[in-house]
């Protein structure tokens, strides 16, 4: 019987950083070095080992990467007033807010402070607003990482049916949007959908982003599917994805949790905080 084949996250990520790191070179022989400037809360252990992770890479990659860490005692106009500082600052050219912010805070409208044009998550009303029509500024990370998983292991879209499991405004719509804008048919699923397996049984490309251990199982596959899965939940038996293994005996290509499309989020992160760079300062997109 043959198994899916792996779509590897961290390769692909290393390609990205070594490519991305030839650029960064090309700008800064230009005297422009870009800057990428993350807030996290300094509480929320999990959060800093995400931005970590994306400062790490970003600096691997040659960009300027810096964590500035808020306390929640100091309440939201302490972040607000940070944001504002950094949408003027002239040498800062991407800024990401790590979510979850701390509970009862109103994390829309502090996304909705990040200047467009900065936002390196994708996330402002005005840059959504572009996406839909399929010409945003940037894609939002997941997405974006999906896509270039695709292209890296020369898997079009162009004509084919992908089913989306999950519409949050951070990963499930977005990845939608992508595909829809690359030509493929889309059915974007829910928790009010009444039979998920109806249509990921139909589908070339399924993505799962729910969040729901063991989701997807192999019956719910049609065989020779690209499966994505985005979901990951920290169990008692360790991390955990949306895609039941059994999928591998019937699908194509399948993305491991970890090391899928998590690598390719981190990624992203850096490849958007350098397009945004370069297309407020040099020139055009990178």
């Amino acid at each position: 019987m043959n198994m899916a084949q792996r779509l590897d996250g961290r390769r692909a990520a290393e390609r990205v950083q070594e490519e991305l790191k030839r650029r960064v070179e090309e700008l800064a022989s230009r005297g422009i070095l870009p800057k990428l400037v993350m807030l996290v809360s300094e509480a929320d252990e999990v959060s800093l080992g995400h931005v970590r992770r994306k400062a790490r890479f970003a600096r691997g990659a040659g960009l300027v990467a810096e964590i500035r860490t808020f306390r929640a005692a100091e309440g939201p106009d302490a972040l607000r007033s940070a944001i504002d500082r950094l949408n003027e600052d002239d040498e800062v050219d991407a800024i990401l807010v790590q979510l979850p912010l701390p509970a009862g805070w109103d994390e829309g409208e502090i996304l909705r402070r990040v200047r467009p044009d900065k936002d390196v998550d994708g996330l402002h009303p005005e840059n959504l607003g572009q996406m839909a029509y399929g010409l945003p500024r940037v894609w939002p990370c997941t997405a974006r990482g999906v896509g270039e998983l695709l292209h890296q292991h020369e898997i079009g879209v162009h004509g084919k049916v992908a089913c989306v499991i999950g519409r949050s405004p951070l990963v499930g719509w977005p990845i939608a949007q992508w595909f829809m804008a690359h030509g493929a048919t889309v059915v974007q699923c829910h928790r009010q959908t009444p039979s998920v397996a109806v249509w990921t049984r139909q589908a070339d490309i399924v993505v799962s982003a729910a969040g729901a251990p063991g989701l997807v199982g192999a019956e719910e596959v049609r065989p020779g599917a690209v499966v994505i899965d985005v979901g990951l939940t920290y169990t008692a038996d360790g991390p955990r994805g949306d895609v039941d293994p059994g999928v591998r005996e019937r699908a194509s290509w399948l993305t491991p949790v970890p090391g899928g499309v998590g690598p390719m989020t981190v990624a992203m992160v850096a490849q958007n905080a350098f397009d945004l760079c370069a297309m407020r300062r040099g020139g055009g997109r990178g």
